[in-house]
């Protein structure tokens, strides 16, 4: 069964989020999407890409490590 995911309002008012790019704030948004129930995702950017972003020029390798910073 899937699970609900929900965005808590203080994620748009998160000072260390803010000065990331939009693009990495969707990202980050995005892997809660694909993580397990532990949070755990395989680290591969290709896939992550067509799950998240098939019809957009994103590099999420790039954004995999400005969200690991």
């Amino acid at each position: 069964m899937a699970r609900a995911r929900n965005i808590k309002p203080g994620f748009f008012t998160n000072e260390v989020l803010a000065e990331l790019s939009f693009e990495s704030r969707l990202l980050f948004i995005g892997l809660w999407t694909i993580a397990d129930r532990a949070g755990r995702f395989n680290d591969r950017p290709k896939r992550i890409k067509m799950q998240l972003f098939p019809a957009d020029s994103v590099d999420v390798d790039g954004l995999l490590s400005d969200l690991a910073k």
